[in-house]
């Protein structure tokens, strides 16, 4: 038998019926209803009044929304005093994205006096759990020395496990320790596998990384034609510097028009696949060796 699907609209107005029961998770629920807009027109103002019933409860969850309201002036005037009280106790809670704003917080200072230590505190309880950005932002803090003792190994460590969930950035950053030995072996293959997972997830930074790889022959054969697709890929979302914009032309002028034409079309389909945020692995070495006229 095939599973029915309900609505949002049937969803929210059977969490609806919970939350004003007095159930304190479908609180919640109808207050990302409302902010979302998800069955019910989106009211931000409704959605600070259900975050509040339940965060009043002690729902962590919920306490981490109200939170992330206050901080934007979603429903309320902006307050980081307010958003940083929420995040508290959520965080406190055990809740990881909470944990992660209030390390962000304490970074910045916004809403509680800037403290580094207090700032690693969080990001470390986030990361911990796994949660990708928190991981990230735990990786900077120990690369910069921040809060605690620079440390690139340590640094490099957590970009890995970023990367490992597909956070682009540390991807690129995974990428670019492995290329300069920096807390890690120095690895140009393992860099251009890091630095081909984060441009297919439209890191910038990464696509001009990879192209020059290609160009250099560094961590893979030299290929001219792969390094114009990624610089193509690069220009189309970020102006290219001087200096790359120099190797850029200076490859386009050692090739033929029917070649540019083919690899541009090519680069546009590889961008729009990318921007469309379908899954980095179908298109990969092979399928870019194909477009640059390599035979399998």
């Amino acid at each position: 038998m095939a599973q029915l699907i309900e609505s949002d609209e049937a969803l929210f107005l059977s969490a609806l019926a919970e939350a004003e029961a007095g159930n304190v998770n479908a609180q919640c629920d109808v207050g990302n209803h409302y902010m979302l807009g998800k069955g019910v027109a989106q009211d931000y103002g409704s959605a600070v009044e259900w975050y509040s019933k339940a965060a009043e409860q002690g729902d962590p969850r919920a306490q981490k929304c109200l939170g992330n309201m206050y901080a934007n002036g979603m429903g309320v005037p902006q307050d980081y005093i307010e958003a940083s009280k929420w995040f508290i106790k959520a965080a406190e809670g055990g809740n990881a994205k909470a944990g992660f704003n209030l390390g962000l917080m304490y970074q910045i200072g916004h809403g509680v006096e800037k403290n580094y230590d207090q700032a690693l505190y969080w990001q470390q309880m986030a990361a911990e759990q796994g949660y990708a950005p928190a991981q990230f932002s735990l990786a900077l803090l120990y690369l910069n020395g921040k809060g605690v003792a620079q440390d690139y190994t340590k640094a490099f460590e957590w970009f890995c496990r970023a990367a490992e969930q597909n956070h682009a950035t540390a991807q690129y950053n995974a990428g670019l320790a492995y290329e300069n030995g920096t807390g890690v072996a120095q690895d140009l293959a393992e860099a251009c596998k890091w630095y081909k997972r984060a441009a297919l997830n439209g890191d910038y930074l990464a696509q001009v990384s990879l192209a020059g790889m290609a160009h250099e022959g560094k961590g893979m054969s030299g290929d001219i034609k792969e390094a114009f697709i990624w610089y193509c890929v690069a220009a189309k979302n970020h102006p290219v510097s001087d200096d790359k914009a120099e190797i850029f032309s200076q490859i386009r002028s050692g090739m033929t028009s029917e070649e540019i034409t083919r690899l541009e079309i090519y680069a546009g389909e590889l961008d729009a696949m990318i921007k469309n945020r379908k899954p980095a692995n179908p298109i990969g070495k092979l399928a870019v060796k194909k477009a640059a006229g390599k035979k399998d």
